[in-house]
This record gives C-alpha cells, structure tokens and sequence, in this order.
C-alpha cells in the first residue's frame, strides 16, 4: 500500500512537471523561464557577474529573445536577422535578449564563451545577456533537437512571431514588418 502511494505520488508529480513546460505560442504569453546559475551578465564600468533572470521581467518595449547554444555554429543560426535589428530600430526601440545554452558548449570552452560574452556586452550595453548554465531552456520552451529558438514579442509580452530555425530573407522582411507594426501599439 504505502509503495502504491509512493509510485502514485511520484507519478503525479512527474505529470504535473512536464504539464508545466509549454513551447512558446503565438499569440499567447511567453511560458516564464527562470535561470538562476549564472544567469543575466551584468556590467557595471569594468566589473560583470551574474544576476537570476527570469523571462517574466519584461523590458515593457518589443522584445526579442534568441535562445541558442554556446557554440560558434549556434551562434550563426539568427544573425543575419540580429544583424539587421540595430541598422532597422531607434535606439530603445527594442531589446534584445540572447540566452546561451552553456550546456551544449564544447567541453573545455566555458571561458572562451564567457569572455566572449563580455566583450559583446561591452558593445552591446543595453542588451540583455544570459547564460543558461544547465540548458533548461531547451526543456521549458520545447526547443527541439537543435536548442534554439527565436522570438518576438509585444511589450505586454504577448508572443508574435516564433521560430526554431534560420530565417529565411521572406521571414526576415516580415518578422521585421511584425516588430514595426507593434511599436507603440
């Protein structure tokens, strides 16, 4: 009896967690991801270090989260639409978040990423940066096999427009039409 209780008690448990994570839907609010190891990369004149983050602390602007592994292949897999953001937007117009699936990094490369990471923040001081130590993304947002997903949202945080691969240059010119059209709306 008291095996039966456990099984049971370890099963509903087991079906309420995986109930709990959901890919992102259009049109329907971002499922909150929260990364507290490591975590967003915070600057402060030359000294960084991590705080938790959570995707429920939305900028209040248009968003987009690009959420990848830290590998230099990865990496590639939505720059030409990142690349077109800050020539296509006024400064505060948007924010951009990149999240790094530090798990799927090769063994060894830990510090290379994160200095790596550093340096774009210097460059990219607004942006919001953060390492994903333990790859939850993957898992929370449903992002496949390959672990990368790419979003846009309003500034209620309402989903529009969601992808796990390269966009094509038709997906690039409508996604960024879908950003413009949501600025102040």
């Amino acid at each position: 009896m008291l095996i039966r209780r456990i099984v049971s008690s370890l099963l509903l448990t087991l079906t309420c967690t995986s109930a709990l994570a959901a890919a992102p839907a259009v049109n329907a609010p971002l499922p909150v991801l929260s990364i507290s190891e490591r975590g967003e990369l915070t600057m402060a004149g030359d000294d960084f270090s991590f705080v938790p983050w959570s995707s429920a602390k939305g900028p209040g602007t248009v968003h987009v989260v690009q959420y990848f592994a830290a590998t230099q292949g990865a990496s590639e897999t939505f720059k030409p639409f990142t690349d077109l953001l800050e020539k296509s937007f006024e400064p505060g117009t948007i924010h951009v978040t990149t999240i790094l699936n530090l798990d799927a990094a090769t063994w060894g490369t830990t510090p290379f990423v994160i200095s790596e990471l550093k340096k774009n923040k210097r460059i990219h001081p607004k942006a919001s940066m953060v390492v994903d130590d333990k790859g939850t993304g993957v898992a929370e947002w449903d992002l496949g096999k390959e672990g990368a997903g790419l979003l846009v949202m309003d500034q209620q945080g309402v989903v529009k427009y969601f992808t796990r691969q390269a966009l094509s240059e038709q997906e690039i010119a409508a996604t960024l039409q879908l950003m413009r059209s949501n600025i102040g709306s």
